[in-house]
């Protein structure tokens, strides 16, 4: 990181902080105007400001509304970086997209806004496209390869059936985000073509030699899952009412609201870890779920009554139960 870049990244925090989109498109131009490259600026302020934003939501500092604001203005950020950016002269043409089941567009637009920043053509499929959409799309689409970002773990099974329409037609496929895992631990699984850290790391792999400019298609799941397994997440509304009210009421509403939707994602989660037979993937949320709790004073405990009540629901369900007990081990 430059020091051009890095003195910004308190002020540009500052302005995305109060939804103030005219002060930060001005620091980013004024930037652009110093002759600083428009990549730096995605991987060295951009980025950086992003995760910074989700750690502020995650220790309460920021609220969820305060959060999306500051998305938003980011976003015309990234649109202004790449509308700056001369026309990609490369033949290559990148197609990107969240997973089907993820809606964090805006990691799409960065990937798409730096490969077009290093020559790449890229088209952007909006937060929403499915595998069936996909596959109607790519073999006309003349792309060479397709960039998926999963965002979050519940997105998964749709990463892998994109993965597999993709492959189908011989595209090959580069995933990235957190939702693979923080070694990326389940782009296997899916059967992707290569995992890529960041987005930097992304552009510079698809830009690269050793891409492929062909694929096979995707080879099956080691573990193909019971039909149960996919009927948990089927069970989500009466599992969530059972999980809020094995615990103590939550006065404070804020706090509540977030218990809920994290048993919305908890339940979610489960089901994926069964679908890839992979309790780690549980756990590991359970662990980031319970900090967030933490931090908004909902203790522990209440965790532990909504899984045990997770539990009994699902006692039909191969596996469930075991990974249940590991997650809630490290309450």
């Amino acid at each position: 990181m430059t020091h051009v870049v890095s003195d910004e990244l308190d002020l540009f925090l500052a302005h995305i902080g109060r939804t103030d989109e005219v002060g930060a498109l001005t620091l980013v131009r004024n930037l652009l105007g110093k002759g600083v490259p428009g990549d730096e600026v995605l991987t060295d302020l951009v980025i950086p400001a992003l995760r910074a934003v989700g750690e502020r939501w995650a220790t309460g500092e920021w609220t969820v509304a305060r959060e999306h604001g500051a998305s938003h203005v980011t976003g015309r950020v990234v649109h202004l970086i790449a509308d700056a950016t001369p026309r990609p002269s490369s033949a290559s043409r990148i197609v990107v997209c969240c997973a089907q089941g993820d809606w964090h567009g805006l990691a799409s637009t960065i990937l798409a806004a730096l490969l077009r920043v290093r020559g790449i053509e890229a088209m952007v499929l909006p937060p929403g496209t499915g595998a069936g959409e996909l596959a109607r799309m790519l073999p006309d689409s003349e792309a060479d390869s397709v960039a998926i970002g999963c965002m979050v773990s519940t997105a998964l099974p749709g990463a892998r059936a994109m993965v597999e329409v993709a492959r189908r037609v011989g595209v090959p496929v580069l995933v990235g985000g957190p939702g693979f895992g923080p070694d990326g631990r389940w782009a296997g699984m899916v059967g992707a073509n290569g995992w890529a850290r960041d987005a930097r790391q992304a552009a510079d792999m698809l830009a690269g030699p050793d891409w492929p400019t062909i694929t096979t298609p995707a080879p099956r799941l080691r573990h193909l899952p019971d039909a149960t397994h996919d009927g948990v997440a089927l069970l989500r509304t009466p599992l969530v009412a059972a999980g809020m009210a094995a615990m103590v009421p939550i006065e404070d509403e804020r706090s509540e609201t977030t218990l809920r939707d994290g048993l919305v994602t908890a339940v979610d989660t489960l089901a994926v870890s069964l679908f890839l037979d992979d309790h780690v993937l549980f756990v590991d949320f359970t662990r980031w779920f319970a900090d967030v709790l933490t931090h908004r004073h909902v203790p522990r405990q209440a965790l532990a009554a909504a899984y045990r009540a997770f539990a009994a629901r699902l006692a039909h369900v191969p596996g469930a139960g075991a990974t249940l007990r590991m997650a809630g081990a490290v309450l």
